[in-house]
């Protein structure tokens, strides 16, 4: 051991003694409110906390306390920071994670700008031209967006975006998954294995809320963001759903053009029969927006005033005049500004920009800023493209497919039609190609060799309709349309559809706010759930998607209340149980069981029906999962969690003795200490040191078993020592009846 005089200040280890109570600190130490307040000083103005993507790794603040040798007793443990999350943003609400899905399902709109453009803004310093200068504004419109429901009725969002994406090369449908790149799945274990390593400090980089949200329910890890965020990135455009279809397509040029009414033609023709053609499973009609980018710098306005006049009498009234500087912005500039993190990263995109980010953050030029007036006319051209533009071209195809498709369908007419096609043949589509090719096909509109239905046959308006309609917020009409589908795409045996049209239709009638909560509506739910899982891994061997259905019921369901919670925690644990997640993801979801558990209300002052014992456990679960990952800040922050949940236990129920449960946590506390000793290079050899170091007594059995003859029953079972997370799963259906007893 080190003298006091040589040794350097330690911040303390977390009070997790072996044989302390387990309680809740209610009021944070001076000096730790003074160290937290510090850092959130010097990181308020940090570029690094903006980025989702940025490893972050504080240094930890600096204390003026006495040297190890001197630590006792009253030392504070690792609480809570009132600091917002480096990847998941600023702390949100009770409903972060709604919004999250709601914004996650938003229009695409494509980017095709000419060569000289892209050149344009090259200057400025975006290496992949137009796309990627507008692309991080597209995420959050500013201002109110009013949107039309089909029933005529106006609500306005003020958590509206779109996504910019590049129009590619004209391209195939998917290919087997034999030459598939790595998979999307493999690659978000990668993304949250480098952020776990990045916040693998004392403080952990992973910073939790002082205060607990409203409802005493458990704050969100800012982990599980970032995962499902990635999660929802990671689809591609598909046959099966057109989310990732564009809905629009930005055309530009800049006031550099030689012959700009001719290129603009030129792009026009490559994204209708050229090299940017739609494939042959994606509709050809989506909206043109023309974009002239004048240069303030360079060029005349009243030459390019001039000609945009041209382009509104030769394509119409969509068309803008952005204007910008060519000139780059530095943050040396008196008007310069940041340029905000993109939110919705694929995968492949943020491992790629991990490491670009790396090489730039040594370099010290990780930050792209741009002019004031540019952020302004960049901001202005996308809120008029999106609300005058976009959101009008949407509705209006919405009412023309309801009205021409939907509605015969749902009419008695088109039920006749339905049973005719299904039973007589009569009514087949007029593709009769496809009849007799020995798919078993009820309608012949779906071509088994390529595994997709052309653009323009009912079923692939239908499902377009409905995924507009859900991109519109419209989640009555889109879950009609989706169970309209559903029939269908079975007949059909087309089993992709057949697994989207369920998982949308069950998570568009989670969204609607005006559906009933009835227990036979719910069970409908969990059946299409269920459906959608089985289709996607059993028929189509996509365990992305299977994901996707699971995850995004479990919150939706957990967004719900009531009944539904029970319903939420079993598809989190489904998750576990199917092995769709690497390790870190099973820990994610054992606290995802968690949350849900704890957010089940009870009834009356003994609150029956709460499960917050069932919560504690998996919370102690994912704790001792993180500490064998050796992530010991993560592990306590659950069972700081833990603390909590089992304090309410307290209150309402008394206490239940098991002995080996509070062994097994009091081992786990003190695994977590030793661990973050051991973090700060502190030998841990000498137990009677060590013992001295966490301000603890273990000699003294007295205290020891005072202190378990006063605690409460964790979780209904009894868990080993070494705690095997598979035996400790395995009980914990055993113990609903058990639960419920008390409860």
């Amino acid at each position: 051991m080190t003298s006091p005089g040589d040794a350097a200040p330690v911040k303390p280890p977390p009070s997790f003694a072996p044989g302390a109570p387990i309680v809740v600190p209610k009021t944070r130490y001076p000096d730790e409110v003074e160290s937290s307040n510090s850092l959130n000083s010097n990181l308020a103005d940090s570029s690094i906390i903006q980025s989702p993507t940025v490893p972050f790794s504080p240094e930890p603040p600096s204390r003026s306390a006495s040297p190890i040798s001197r630590v006792s007793t009253s030392t504070p443990r690792l609480s809570r920071s009132s600091l917002g999350s480096p990847l998941g943003g600023p702390l949100d609400g009770a409903n972060d994670i709604r919004s999250l899905i709601i914004r996650a399902f938003s229009p695409t709109i494509a980017v095709y700008a000419s060569d000289d453009t892209d050149e344009l803004v090259r200057q400025k310093g975006f290496k992949d031209g137009f796309w990627e200068l507008i692309r991080p504004f597209g995420e959050n419109i500013p201002g109110k967006v009013v949107i039309r429901d089909s029933v005529g009725s106006s609500r306005g969002w003020e958590d509206y975006g779109v996504r910019f994406a590049e129009l590619p090369t004209t391209g195939q449908p998917p290919k087997a998954a034999g030459g598939a790149p790595e998979s999307p799945l493999a690659q978000i274990e990668e993304i949250l294995e480098r952020q776990l390593d990045s916040a693998d400090e004392p403080l952990g980089g992973l910073f939790r809320p002082n205060d607990i949200p409203s409802g005493n329910l458990p704050p969100t890890s800012p982990f599980y963001k970032l995962f499902l965020r990635r999660l929802l990135s990671s689809s591609t455009a598909t046959p099966h759903e057109t989310f990732g279809h564009p809905v629009a397509c930005v055309i530009a040029i800049s006031s550099r053009n030689t012959s700009p009414l001719e290129s603009l033609r030129q792009l026009y023709a490559d994204t209708s029969q050229g090299s940017r053609r739609p494939p042959p499973w994606m509709h050809p009609e989506y909206l043109r927006y023309y974009v002239l980018i004048h240069d303030e710098d360079r060029d005349d306005i009243t030459e390019s005033t001039r000609l945009y006049d041209q382009m509104k009498r030769h394509f119409g009234l969509h068309c803008h005049l952005l204007r910008l500087r060519s000139n780059q912005c530095v943050v040396t500039d008196d008007d310069s500004v940041q340029v905000p993190p993109c939110e919705w990263l694929s995968p492949s995109e943020d491992l790629s920009r991990m490491g670009e980010t790396q090489t730039l953050v040594d370099l010290g030029t990780e930050a792209q800023y741009l002019f004031e007036s540019d952020v302004t006319a960049i901001k202005t051209f996308v809120r008029e493209l999106v609300a005058q533009s976009v959101i009008p071209y949407m509705e209006n195809r919405v009412s023309v497919w309801n009205d021409q498709v939907a509605s015969r369908r749902r009419g008695l007419s088109g039920r006749f039609m339905s049973m005719s096609r299904r039973w007589a043949g009569f009514g087949a589509g007029t593709r009769s190609t496809f009849i007799g090719s020995g798919s078993g096909s009820a309608s012949g509109n779906y071509d088994t060799t390529q595994g997709f239905y052309q653009p323009d046959t009912p079923e692939a308006l239908l499902r377009k309709m409905a995924d507009f309609a859900f991109m519109l917020r419209d989640w009555k009409l889109s879950s009609s349309t989706y169970e309209l589908l559903r029939s269908d795409f079975n007949n059909d045996k087309a089993w992709k559809y057949h697994a989207g049209a369920h998982e949308m239709c069950g998570v568009s009638m989670l969204l609607n706010p005006l559906a009933a909560t009835a227990k036979t509506k719910l069970e409908s739910i969990d059946q299409m759930f269920d459906i959608s899982c089985y289709s996607y891994l059993t028929r189509c061997s996509d365990a992305p998607n299977a994901l996707r259905s699971l995850a995004l019921g479990s919150e939706l369901l957990k967004s719900r209340g009531g009944s539904a919670v029970e319903s939420a925690a079993k598809w989190a644990m489904r998750v576990m149980d199917l092995g769709l997640v690497g390790s870190i993801g099973q820990i994610l979801f054992m606290e995802r069981v968690s949350a849900c558990y704890a957010s089940k209300t009870g009834a009356g002052p003994a609150k029956w029906g709460a499960r917050r014992r069932k919560a504690g456990m998996w919370s102690i679960l994912a704790a001792d999962s993180w500490m064998r990952m050796g992530k010991a800040t993560l592990a306590s922050i659950c069972l700081e969690e833990a603390d909590r949940l089992y304090a309410e236990v307290l209150e309402s129920e008394g206490t239940f003795p098991l002995p080996e449960m509070q062994n097994f946590v009091d081992n786990l506390k003190r695994a977590v200490k030793v661990e973050y000793l051991e973090s700060r290079g502190i030998d841990t050899t000498d137990e009677a040191a060590t013992a001295s170091q966490l301000g603890t007594e273990e000699t003294s059995e007295k205290l020891d078993h005072r202190h378990r003859r006063n605690k409460s029953l964790i979780g209904g079972v009894a868990a080993p020592e070494t705690g095997p997370l598979g035996h400790a799963r395995a009980n914990s259906d055993d113990n609903d009846t058990r639960d419920d007893d008390f409860e």
